[in-house]
């Protein structure tokens, strides 16, 4: 199988899970209680422990990015070829598309049903540059420790990004883009969304070039 089919399939796949398991995991959370704060542990833990087995299982057919972001870092630290990038980017929202869509239909929703749930204003984009920023800052950190250690870095930041960041450390555009599209407990309104890829792009920016700096 040629590399590009391959990475391409990782990413599908690993991007769909993903989505699933952020998206499924906070519908189950949402039939299940009305605490919020439970909601937001179930989610949580579902999410890390998620990240971790598809990390594991797909970084040694693609590198498991199921991020633009963490693509575009890849392809500015010369870590990749240019020609890959729309073969991940492509793979990455399709995936997550295809996430959503299956979340929503598994729990007898609608395939797509634009979110009503707001996420407004400067504190919360802020924490999105930050989430972002701490997101690529670790995989480049960990990455010479190998697969494990990427995978173990990556799903405890964001079990606790969940938590220390306003923005639940979305810290993805494939996935902000597709969490657009379900009404449930980890939408994101579709006026929100732009600001929050901004914010993401603006993390990924600080952390390379901080990355260049000191890491590579």
């Amino acid at each position: 199988m040629k590399n590009n089919t391959k990475i391409f399939y990782g990413e599908f796949i690993g991007s769909c899970f993903l989505v699933m398991i952020i998206v499924g995991s906070g519908i189950m959370a949402q039939n299940l209680t009305e605490d919020i704060a439970v909601m937001l542990i179930a989610n949580t833990l579902a999410t890390g422990a998620g990240l971790f087995v598809l990390i594991t299982s797909i970084s040694d057919i693609s590198g498991a990015h199921f991020n633009p972001i963490v693509t575009l870092a890849m392809y500015f630290t010369n870590k990749i070829k240019k020609n890959l990038i729309l073969t991940y980017i492509s793979a990455q929202i399709l995936g997550c598309m295809l996430g959503v869509m299956l979340a929503n239909f598994m729990f007898d929703l609608p395939l797509l049903q634009l979110s009503e749930k707001v996420r407004p204003g400067i504190n919360i984009f802020t924490a999105e540059i930050i989430a972002t920023f701490g997101l690529v800052f670790v995989i480049f950190g960990s990455l010479k420790s190998g697969k494990l250690a990427v995978a173990s870095s990556v799903a405890t930041f964001i079990t606790a990004g969940y938590w220390f960041t306003s923005s639940t450390s979305f810290a993805n555009p494939a996935v902000a883009i597709a969490r657009t599209f379900t009404d449930t407990f980890t939408g994101i309104n579709y006026l929100n969304t732009p600001s929050y890829i901004i914010a993401e792009i603006i993390g990924g920016i600080l952390a390379v070039y901080l990355i260049r700096k000191i890491i590579l």
